[in-house]
């Protein structure tokens, strides 16, 4: 009864004890917060290197110390390249952790952070902050502002690489470790985390853009050290510059060479569209040359490829396109392919190739023959004078180039039997 008597009467007439008599206990001029038996050896060990006001401690229950300063606080992480300062400070022993209030600044090894409030976990060494978070990564430059940040740092023994997790929106300026000059990512997500120096993921209406590109889709994922990266969910992938692209799907996975997207591909219900061309397939892909489309690919069981152009249509198991400088210069159909041209015959029935390959081409030249057909196939052709003919070839090989649009000439191999 004594005992829990005088426990009751810490609580209501707690012991304040004023800092210098502290320090004068202590023989030094800093006071350690967290108890040296409570460390590990990867911990930090808070201590307090100067305070502009007062400084008070109080003995809650035995073993339990809770100690408050205010007027100015700087502290310290005991043989730690890490320091912080606030206008007001709180130790609480038993929950292991540091409150910092008001004007907060952060710095370690390799971030310095602001914020309005943080809390400090030494056993676990995390930080979270609240309010106008702005952190700088000192090894890429990269920038995070927002509204709450938790940051686990690295340490012996609890992880070999240092964490961070964003939440309420915030936006992320990022660059590699590899080339901390080039243009950063903006990254814009419900809740962005960051794991070292080249991975991040996204979640939540997610927005990343650049100068030659901009994305939304439902999350994100982004290696700047393997050169890769997906956009997961109602993706979307705008292409900037004098040529514009359009790339749609359910899933957008790239790729990244010297920084700069260099492939790419849309997998499920993929739809691609530029100035003067249009492609939807189960699956585009993508080659992508000074931030425009050099050539692609499509193919789908679900939904067969189909390309449409001012002058051209076509339908087929598979399609690639040519497209130097993101302009249309070659069109081609594999399998059971049909192709129509803007200026068909008059009864405008379509060209087709049963189980063969089509080629429109944007000017008139000799194609090779790429496939041996042996069934039988129908093409339908316009002169230059708008007369309807229509003829039935068995051949070797069918290709078809077209002049500016105006005519679809016919051009066939055949092998002498």
């Amino acid at each position: 009864m004594r005992r829990r008597w005088q426990t009751r009467q810490a609580v209501r007439n707690p012991k304040f004890v004023p800092l210098c008599a502290l320090c004068a206990l202590c023989g030094s001029s800093v006071v350690t917060l967290t108890p040296l038996e409570a460390q590990g050896p990867a911990t930090c060990a808070v201590q307090l290197d100067s305070v502009g006001g007062v400084a008070r401690q109080m003995e809650i229950a035995p073993g339990i110390v809770h100690t408050y300063a205010g007027g100015g606080v700087w502290a310290s992480c005991r043989g730690r390249p890490l320091n912080l300062r606030a206008d007001s400070a709180a130790w609480y022993s038993e929950r292991d952790k540091v409150d910092f209030i008001g004007r907060v600044h952060f710095r370690d090894s390799t971030a310095t952070l602001e914020s309005r409030t943080a809390t400090y976990f030494p056993r676990d060494e995390r930080l979270e902050a609240y309010g106008d978070v702005r952190l700088v990564n000192l090894e890429t430059g990269s920038q995070l502002e927002g509204e709450a940040l938790t940051y686990w740092r690295e340490a012996p023994g609890l992880r070999d690489t240092a964490e961070m997790l964003a939440t309420r929106r915030p936006t992320v300026r990022y660059r590699s470790a590899g080339d901390t000059a080039a243009e950063p990512y903006v990254i814009i997500g419900q809740q962005v985390r960051l794991r070292g120096s080249d991975r991040t993921w996204a979640g939540g209406n997610v927005t990343v853009e650049r100068s030659d590109f901009a994305s939304r889709s439902d999350s994100a994922e982004l290696d700047l050290g393997a050169g890769r990266g997906a956009f997961l969910g109602h993706a979307t992938v705008e292409g900037r510059g004098e040529n514009r692209y359009t790339l749609a799907g359910r899933t957008i996975i790239f790729r990244l060479d010297d920084n700069k997207l260099s492939w790419v591909q849309a997998r499920g219900a993929a739809d691609a569209t530029s100035t003067d061309w249009r492609l939807s397939a189960d699956t585009i892909v993508f080659d992508i040359v000074n931030e425009q489309i050099e050539r692609g690919t499509a193919w789908g069981d679900s939904s067969r490829p189909n390309a449409l152009s001012a002058r051209h249509t076509m339908r087929a198991d598979s399609v690639a396109l040519d497209t130097p400088g993101q302009r249309l210069d070659e069109l081609r159909g594999y399998g059971d392919a049909m192709a129509t041209a803007a200026r068909d015959s008059l009864d405008g029935q379509p060209g087709i190739a049963d189980n063969g390959m089509f080629i429109a081409n944007r000017l008139k030249r000799r194609l090779r023959p790429r496939r041996r057909f042996k069934a039988r196939r129908q093409l339908h052709t316009a002169p230059r004078k708008p007369v309807g003919v229509v003829r039935t070839h068995v051949g070797d090989g069918l290709k078809i180039a077209h002049d500016a649009g105006l005519a679809a000439h016919l051009r066939r191999s055949r092998r002498r039997r």
